[in-house]
């Protein structure tokens, strides 16, 4: 190998390897900035009515007390699902299983907080006990008609 081809390589592999390492973190960027342009301006906080199951994925039915939209309404399979609609709200909160005691724990809160402050967490109240989370919204293998029932069914409790 000659001289000025054994300088290049390691120049070239660390390009290449920062050219990769920019790639991968430019979606994951854009997709905050979606999401922050979709939920960063909605709050909610209210007492939980119900924690119906569709297709092994949980959903949390808030009867809200205090937001900062009247009515908003999203799903992307892929992506996230969040239904405020009436005073109510339905958010996905994931697939649980009897093991998982944080699933378990958000699934029977009393009450939960939605990025209040605009600090994108959600806080799950149950008695004297709290659980602190980034704000997700994923609705993991629930289908837009799941939201759509249990919009329409949170209207009727």
């Amino acid at each position: 190998m000659s001289k000025v081809w054994s300088a290049f390589l390691p120049i070239a592999v660390l390009t290449v390897v920062c050219l990769l390492f920019y790639l991968m973190l430019k979606p994951a960027k854009s997709k905050e900035k979606e999401f922050d342009k979709l939920f960063g301006n909605v709050y909610f906080e209210g007492n939980v009515l119900s924690a119906p199951v569709y297709n092994n994925s949980t959903l949390l039915c808030i009867k809200i007390d205090t937001a900062s939209v009247d009515s908003f309404y999203y799903f992307n399979r892929g992506d996230w699902a969040l239904c405020i609609h009436d005073g109510m709200a339905v958010m996905p909160i994931g697939m649980i299983d009897k093991y998982d005691s944080v699933g378990l724990f958000k699934a029977t809160s009393l009450r939960v907080v939605v990025n209040k402050d605009h600090n994108k967490k959600a806080i799950f109240i149950r008695d004297n006990d709290t659980l602190h989370q980034d704000l997700d919204f994923w609705p993991a293998k629930l289908e837009e008609v799941h939201l759509l029932m249990a919009c329409e069914d949170v209207q009727t409790l």
